[in-house]
């Protein structure tokens, strides 16, 4: 059954946090906003956005708390070297050390990074992927199998996001950035609900 309910919040995710700053980022390029400054300004909704549901909430999950740490750090160092093109690889920061955490976790973790993150994320559904992790090892390997495609993704697409972001002319890159890490997280989103479900109905 499609949970239309995720659907929803994983598509307003990406509408605030991806489409809402690029789009942001356009505006102000058409008023000859400079480049550097239109990237940080356009990274601002998503560090107001963590600052708020830190504040409201005293608490931060790892990853945002992670994705926070880099837009500030990135725009720091980008703010006193004056490259706008550090702005541009903030999110292959991100794809680059998830990813290599999830190729990791596969080497020296009892779980795989993804299935750990899944159940800090859902608390609700931690004792029943924990009952099902300890007994079924169809289970154990489907998570291994998705985490391995996250892992390699991540880590393909941050390579991908830093060569385009030293190679292409800088007001091109937020655009197919945005274009390749929306379609990446929709495939992939699809491809990991497909296959655990499949391994669901065959357990």
């Amino acid at each position: 059954m499609v949970n239309t309910t995720s659907d929803r919040g994983g598509l307003t995710m990406l509408l605030r946090d991806v489409a809402l700053p690029v789009g942001l980022y356009y505006v102000l390029r058409s008023f000859d906003v400079d480049a550097l400054w239109a990237l940080l300004i356009s990274a601002l909704p998503p560090v107001l956005r963590s600052g708020y549901v830190l504040a409201r909430q005293r608490r931060i999950d790892p990853v945002s708390a992670f994705v926070l740490a880099v837009l500030l750090v990135n725009g720091a160092v980008a703010l006193i070297s004056g490259d706008a093109r550090l702005m541009l690889v903030r999110s292959a920061w991100v794809g680059l050390v998830l990813g290599g955490l999830m190729l990791g976790s596969l080497v020296v973790g009892r779980r795989p990074f993804l299935f750990r993150a899944i159940r800090t994320l859902q608390p609700g559904r931690a004792d029943d992927l924990d009952a099902r992790w300890a007994a079924d090892e169809r289970f154990r390997r489907e998570w291994r199998a998705v985490t391995l495609w996250w892992g390699v993704g991540g880590v393909l697409l941050g390579c991908a996001v830093v060569v385009m972001a030293f190679t292409l002319p800088v007001d091109v890159v937020p655009f197919l950035d945005t274009v390749l890490t929306v379609g990446s997280l929709v495939l992939g989103a699809k491809l990991t609900r497909r296959r655990l479900a499949t391994a669901a109905v065959r357990t």
